[in-house]
């Protein structure tokens, strides 16, 4: 007769059993290092593959770097610098936090660690199954170098793909992590030949392109770009327009407080929202973002962290359907939800605006003299030739459309009806403990301004502006205004001014974008600042010597 009695497992075997949770493939690797990287304030994380990740996985950043006497246990089980008490599990804000992955990595592959901080004379290096660190040289941040992936455990290696298909599942992992971290460049290189380079996007522009670099551009020109805020949840991001639809999900994207997931509740309800706008068998495409407070989402849910728990997944769930199918049906920029009336969710959403990435054509009112008329020419995506009743028009679009948005902000600061856009990845300013100081002095007429930070060891993380800023450089706005107000220029008219000089320049890609930047034009007065009258003149005195 066979004794089946209860053992203790030996600690290798239970390394390989924990690892085989985390660590699927190679792309599984590379995801447990970037996110580590990413929780250590890199701002540049470049990757390194060869053999497509069963060979080299070589993942360095230029974070805050490990201290020489945490490398040795930052390889053993349970070993985290993310989680000290039992009530951080309901406010988790980094990506990484069992403190599994590492150990997991080191019990199937052969790990070297090597990192440096910037208070260190040099760095320091360890490998699995070392008991002492060594000096090494490296630049300020840390190394993770993993090779010989599976090398024993050839029944996992036998289930790797081809090497096509693992290079497709890293190179997908990347894309996702850079969709989530616009802050942070990344470069990603397969047998020294680059595959994916993306420099830091911090303006709305920045982080459009490094969309369309990822989803294709075809995505950017007919998708809207949405923004939702019902108390202290927002829903933001790229949402394909209906007929635009796809046979495949290779263009969906969801990330919840900057963690990628794939959530039965997400996925549902987005189903739901576009409903029969979309054919049997066809796929939105979609790149959204949620910023939720910690304590209202679990992520401590499976070892891979995909998946979530909502404390109140029936507002999450209407909250969702109600942005798409409003900005869906809507035929203009401005989709408008109704007060509520009965105890539904989808009813309980405020006015957002969505605006489209690529605009649909607008009929213009050219019965009224005062109209600047109908776009005829496009050129440089900044200076239009229009027509109405009165003649020709040449305007500078991009020069009106910021005059604009100068009178609005000033407007929208006195009324008191200055709106806030949360900032989905909080964004680090450097300051001195002067403009600090001044900062936290004046935090209340920075809130009136729709300005809200936070202190940071590293100066101040900045975690909302105006909204009619969103396109502008933030750590140059909040440079100058951190230093004004050290310089005691508090004053709202003062802040106000500086918030105008700030406001960005925009493209004008199109004439259906240059229709609808006229139309709001044509509420303001016109000022020879930048429209001219392309009468006999002007013309002749273009040619005149």
């Amino acid at each position: 007769m066979t004794s089946n009695r209860i053992h203790a497992l030996p600690v290798h075997l239970a390394n390989q059993i924990a690892a085989g949770e985390v660590i699927e493939r190679p792309a599984s690797v590379v995801k447990e290092l970037i996110e580590n990287s990413l929780d250590a304030l890199a701002s540049q994380i470049d990757i390194d593959i060869e053999g497509a990740g069963s060979q080299l996985i070589r993942i360095q950043d230029n974070g805050e770097g490990i201290h020489p006497d945490d490398l040795i246990i930052a390889l053993s089980r349970h070993a985290t610098s993310k989680i000290h008490s039992s009530e951080q599990l309901s406010h988790i804000s980094s990506l990484g936090f069992r403190g599994e992955a590492l150990p997991s990595i080191t019990s199937i592959s052969h790990l070297t660690l090597t990192s440096r901080q910037k208070d260190a004379d040099c760095a320091y290096q360890i490998t699995h199954g070392d008991t002492e660190i060594t000096p090494a040289s490296h630049p300020y941040g840390t190394t993770f170098e993993v090779r010989d992936l599976f090398f024993n455990l050839p029944a996992r290696r036998h289930f790797l793909r081809s090497n096509k298909t693992e290079q497709h599942h890293i190179l997908t992992t990347i894309q996702r992590l850079a969709l989530s971290q616009f802050s942070v460049g990344f470069h990603y290189k397969y047998a020294n030949s680059s595959k994916l380079k993306l420099a830091i996007a911090n303006t709305f522009e920045e982080r459009q392109q490094r969309v369309a670099k990822i989803c294709g551009k075809s995505f950017i020109d007919n998708s809207f770009y949405i923004e939702q805020t019902y108390e202290d949840i927002a829903l933001s991001g790229w949402l394909g327009k209906a007929e635009s639809h796809r046979a495949q999900t290779d263009v969906q994207y969801f990330f919840i407080n900057g963690r990628v997931i794939r959530d039965r509740v997400i996925n549902h309800a987005i189903r739901q929202a576009y409903g029969e706008h979309i054919p049997a068998g066809r796929q939105a495409a979609y790149v959204l973002y949620l910023t939720i407070p910690l304590d209202t989402v679990d992520i401590n849910v499976h070892p891979t962290k995909h998946e979530v728990r909502f404390r109140n997944a029936r507002l999450i769930h209407g909250l969702i359907i109600s942005a798409i199918q409003d900005t869906l049906s809507s035929t203009d920029n401005i989709a408008i939800v109704k007060t509520p009336e009965h105890d539904s969710i989808a009813e309980q959403l405020p006015t957002y605006h969505s605006q489209p990435s690529s605009l649909s054509s607008l009929s213009l009112n050219l019965d009224t003299p005062q109209h600047l008329g109908q776009v005829l020419t496009l050129l440089e995506q900044r200076y239009i030739i229009s027509q109405n009743s009165q003649g020709l028009h040449l305007l500078d679009l991009q020069e009106a459309n910021r005059e604009l948005q100068r009178q609005q902000l000033c407007d929208a600061i006195k009324d008191n009806t200055l709106r806030c856009r949360p900032i989905l990845v909080p964004i680090i300013v450097s300051a001195d403990k002067q403009q600090i100081n001044a900062a936290k002095q004046h935090a209340s007429t920075l809130n009136k301004l729709a300005i809200q930070f936070q202190q940071h060891k590293n100066g101040l993380m900045v975690t909302a502006i105006p909204s009619l800023l969103a396109q502008c450089d933030i750590n140059k706005l909040m440079s100058s205004i951190f230093t004004a107000l050290s310089h005691e220029q508090a004053d709202i008219e003062c802040l106000t001014a500086l918030l105008q000089q700030h406001i960005p320049l925009i493209s004008i890609n199109n004439t259906d974008q240059a229709k609808h930047v006229i139309e709001q034009l044509n509420v303001m007065p016109i000022t020879k600042k930048w429209c001219i009258a392309l009468d006999q003149r002007t013309l002749s005195s273009l040619f005149s010597t």
